[in-house]
C-alpha cells in the first residue's frame, strides 16, 4: 500500500524515529558519506568535539584544560500545554517542568549542563502576568540545575507551546547510553517509580472527587496523595545522580514514558548494538513491592479501579533514571556520599539482566510473563486509550 495511505498516527513515535535513523542509514549507504554520525534514539546527541582541535579556527575545546576527550551532548524536547500540562499546573510549573524535561535527557547521558535555550509560542490574549509567571518558572529552575538561559525565540500560537535545546558536556568514558549492559548486571532506578503517573490519575476531575471522599472516611493516607500530586507538577531531574552513574552504570535511561516503555528502550538498543548477545531484562514485582509508598499505590490505584502494575509500569513521568550495573550497591552510595556532602542516594534494585532476549516480569506468584510495549506515545492513538 503507497505511504500516501498512511498517516502519522498509523506509526506511532517510535516508529517515526526508526524511520528517520533508517532514512539516514540509507542516505549514507546510497551516498557512500559517512556524515551523519548520529546517537538518535538515546536520550540525547553525543557530538565529538575532540576533533575541533585540529580545525584552522580552534583556539581551545571548550575551556577543556585537561585535555580530556569529551562529547557535547544536546537534547531537545517540545510541550503543548493541551498534551504535557495538567490543568492544575501553575504556569510557573509549565516553565519549570519545560527545563526539567530537557535537563533530565542530559542527567540520563551522565554529562554536566552547560545551557538551554527555549522557544515560547503564547496565544496573543495570555495575561502577561501568566506570561512572567512561566518566564519565572524557567528561571527558577535553571537556578536550581545551574544551567544557564543562552537564548530561545519568541511566537504567538493558539496555546502555549515550548520548546527548549539543552546542552552539556560528558567526558567520553564517563558517557551513559541506552545499550551496553552483560548478564548478570543488576537494573535499578534512581528513585520511587509510579508515584507522578498516580498524581496524574488523580488529578483527573471524576478521580479526585473519589479520592476526596476517600480521604474524608480516612481510607486513604493524605501524605501520599500530596506525594503523588507533587510529584506529578513538579518533577525533578536527577542531575547528580546521573553524574555518578557515568562512573558506575553500564547503561541507562530518563523515565519519562513509563518503565516498561523504557526497558523495551534498552533492550532494543542493546540487541542493535551487540547483536550476538541475545540478552534480557526481567524485573520482579517482590522488588517493586519494596518501594515505601508501593502498597499506597496500589491501593489508591485499585479505589480509582485502575491496574497498580499499569500505573508503575505503563504510564510515565516520573523522570528517573532506569540504569544497569554491576558495581556494589554500597560502593555507589559512598561515593555519591563523598561527592555531595553526605547526601544520600537511595536508588532501588528492580530485576537483572540474563540471557532469554525478552523483558519480562516476575509476579509475587512467581509467574514470569513478557511484558508487551506500552506507554505513552506522541501520534499513536491506540496508546493508553
Amino acid at each position: 500500500m503507497s505511504n500516501n495511505h498512511f498517516h502519522v498516527s498509523d506509526l506511532g513515535e517510535k516508529k517515526l524515529i526508526k524511520r528517520i535513523i533508517n532514512k539516514l542509514d540509507n542516505y549514507e549507504s546510497s551516498t557512500g558519506k559517512k556524515f551523519f554520525k548520529h546517537n538518535i534514539g538515546d536520550d540525547a546527541a553525543l557530538i565529538n568535539i575532540n576533533n575541533w582541535k585540529n580545525t584552522k579556527n580552534a583556539k581551545r575545546t571548550l575551556n577543556n584544560k585537561d585535555n580530556d576527550e569529551r562529547y557535547l551532548v544536546a537534547s531537545s524536547d517540545l510541550l503543548i500545554q493541551s498534551k504535557h500540562f495538567p490543568k492544575q499546573m501553575s504556569y510557573f510549573q509549565m516553565g519549570q517542568k519545560a527545563i526539567t524535561v530537557n535537563v533530565s535527557d542530559l542527567a540520563a547521558m551522565g554529562s554536566n549542563p552547560i545551557g538551554i535555550l527555549i522557544s515560547l509560542a503564547v496565544p496573543t490574549d495570555l495575561k502577561l502576568t501568566y506570561f512572567d509567571e512561566i518566564i519565572d518558572g524557567i528561571l527558577d529552575i535553571c537556578y536550581k540545575y545551574k544551567i544557564p538561559l543562552i537564548g530561545g525565540d519568541t511566537n504567538e500560537a493558539d496555546e502555549i507551546i515550548i520548546s527548549g535545546t539543552a546542552l552539556g558536556i560528558v567526558d567520553t568514558n564517563n558517557t551513559l547510553k541506552k545499550s551496553g549492559f552483560s548478564n548478570g548486571d543488576y537494573i535499578a532506578v534512581t528513585g520511587e517509580i509510579g508515584l507522578a503517573s498516580l498524581g496524574f490519575e488523580i488529578l483527573k476531575e471524576e478521580n479526585y472527587k473519589i479520592i476526596k471522599n476517600e480521604l474524608k472516611k480516612g481510607k486513604i493516607d493524605q501524605k501520599i496523595v500530596d506525594l503523588a500530586i507533587e510529584k506529578a507538577l513538579n518533577p525533578t531531574a536527577k542531575i547528580n545522580e546521573g553524574k555518578i552513574l557515568g562512573k558506575f552504570a553500564s547503561s541507562a535511561t530518563d523515565i519519562t514514558d513509563g518503565l516498561n516503555s523504557e526497558l523495551h528502550e534498552l533492550h532494543e538498543s542493546n540487541n542493535q548494538t551487540n547483536k550476538l548477545d541475545n540478552l534480557g531484562l526481567r524485573i520482579y514485582e517482590n522488588k517493586l513491592a519494596k518501594m515505601p509508598n508501593f502498597n499506597g499505590i496500589v491501593i489508591i490505584s485499585k479505589i480509582l479501579n485502575k491496574n497498580p502494575l499499569d500505573i508503575i509500569l505503563n504510564i510515565g513521568e516520573d523522570f528517573e533514571i532506569l540504569f544497569t550495573s554491576n558495581m556494589d550497591k554500597n560502593k555507589i552510595k559512598n561515593y555519591y556520599k563523598e561527592k555531595y556532602s553526605n547526601k544520600n542516594f537511595d536508588f532501588y534494585i528492580i530485576g537483572d539482566i540474563n540471557e532469554t532476549n525478552n523483558v519480562e516480569i516476575e509476579y509475587l506468584n512467581g509467574k514470569i510473563e513478557k511484558l508487551t510495549l506500552k506507554g505513552y506515545e506522541h501520534f499513536n492513538r491506540k496508546i493508553n486509550d
